[in-house]
């Protein structure tokens, strides 16, 4: 029997938080694939399906507490006090309805937990394997968003959740935003924000990766985003690039590797204009759904970056103008107004600091805002300190991760596991304690 196979079951029986990390794997698997549940195996079950994670959360926080992980902090804490106070005035001066209150309130009190129990127990190794799959995946999901986007929205392929309508929304030039196996574009999105993360570290970094996976899934990651048709997609690998340079940026020789990467893009996205005619058609139908938003905002650089100023700005505001307490928690999601007023729309507001403010007002709701920013800005100082042969791969992290903690819509489920999962991977990859020996 080969003894690196004996090494290996070992290792798995000595690690104390195996059943932990199988759960989390499990919450990760689900984040990618729960909307193919809800559109094409279990479409009857879409509506109970929403909220699958949540009794894997609920398992992950009990283990974590068996097993004594220490993942409690004063922002835990301090979200659990806010949660609960909102979900008392709620109940008691608000809407009133328990159901919608417990919705809103699992937010904080289920998921937010995972992120520091996810940067406890994941190691650099955990983080890898999980960058390898997504590597796989990522082909895949790319030739399911091709037949989506040359597909009519009445093919399966375009389906909708519970097997009605379709899950298409509207881009350019008649053709529309896939998602994917997600439920809705925008988690098509986040998947491919975090696909780049670890492709441009495993093309910047020495950690070991088959070459020609990295190869086949930079190609597919570079031949997707203009199909998605989503600027949301392109603006945010932009930006992981763009911290994937802070943090490599070190040295002449990382300088050159660098150089060397952009290269390699460079020359990928030529191949793929020269040969591949759906990737040019998906470039036009892009660049005019970027002209349009430009002609209506004011101009490119407005088309990309105004929604992320004014979805800040904004709703801060606004919170300066409410009550100090509201109780409106769970209404600023889809599935509260639904069960309040029977609108698929937003009660609220669309944008994730203003559906807090408008949620638990100015005090609680401003204390929820401070503590997101306050979990933002130590992680991105963490980061920024750590010695250059470690900053790489958390400082890729804060390119999606920070945005995602303080912007991101955790009021949209599949926005929800992925802001869970990838500043939990940022707090694992910036934990000291957790670096491969």
């Amino acid at each position: 029997m080969d003894i690196n196979y004996i090494k290996s079951e070992t290792s798995i029986q000595k690690d104390p938080y195996s059943s932990l990390k199988i759960a989390i794997w499990l919450y990760f698997l689900l984040w990618i694939f729960e909307g193919a549940l809800r559109k094409w195996v279990l479409p009857s079950l879409a509506t109970p399906l929403l909220i699958v994670r949540d009794p894997i959360a609920i398992y992950i926080i009990i283990r974590a507490i068996y097993l004594n992980v220490k993942f409690t902090n004063v922002y835990l804490v301090s979200a659990i006090i806010i949660t609960l106070l909102s979900l008392i005035v709620t109940l008691t001066f608000g809407h009133g309805n328990l159901f919608v209150g417990v919705y809103g309130a699992r937010i904080m009190l289920l998921h937010f937990p995972l992120i520091f129990i996810i940067g406890a127990v994941f190691t650099k190794d955990d983080i890898l394997k999980m960058g390898y799959l997504l590597l796989a995946i990522n082909i895949l999901m790319s030739l399911i968003v091709y037949l989506q986007f040359v597909s009519p929205q009445s093919a399966f392929i375009n389906i909708g959740l519970g097997g009605e309508g379709s899950s298409g929304f509207s881009g350019a030039m008649g053709y529309f935003r896939p998602p994917g196996t997600f439920s809705f574009i925008t988690g098509l999105s986040s998947f491919y924000i975090m696909v780049s993360v670890f492709v441009f570290y495993f093309w910047l970094s020495k950690e070991p990766v088959s070459k020609s996976l990295l190869i086949a899934s930079t190609l597919a990651l570079i031949f997707s985003l203009p199909l998605t048709v989503s600027r949301t997609a392109v603006g945010g690998v932009l930006l992981v690039g763009f911290f994937a340079f802070i943090g490599s940026a070190t040295s002449f020789k990382t300088l050159m590797r660098i150089v060397l990467t952009i290269f390699v893009l460079f020359a990928l996205f030529i191949l793929l204009q020269k040969t591949t005619t759906i990737f040019n058609l998906g470039t036009e139908v892009f660049m005019s759904r970027v002209d349009t938003a430009s002609e209506q905002s004011g101009g490119f650089e407005e088309s990309f970056f105004s929604r992320a100023v004014d979805g800040f700005v904004s709703p801060i505001v606004k919170l300066l103008k409410l009550p100090l307490f509201i109780g409106n928690l769970g209404m600023g999601t889809n599935a509260g107004a639904q069960m309040l007023s029977g609108s698929n729309g937003f009660l609220i507001a669309e944008d994730e600091l203003g559906r807090i403010g408008g949620e638990q007002g100015l005090l609680l709701g401003g204390g929820t805002i401070v503590l997101r920013l306050g979990l933002a800005l130590s992680l991105f100082l963490k980061s920024i300190r750590l010695p250059n042969e470690d900053k790489l791969l958390p400082m890729i992290f804060c390119g999606t991760a920070l945005f995602s903690l303080t912007q991101g819509q955790w009021a949209q489920p599949s926005m929800l596991g992925y802001s869970v999962m990838v500043i939990g991977l940022l707090l694992a990859s910036i934990n000291k304690n957790l670096k491969n020996e």
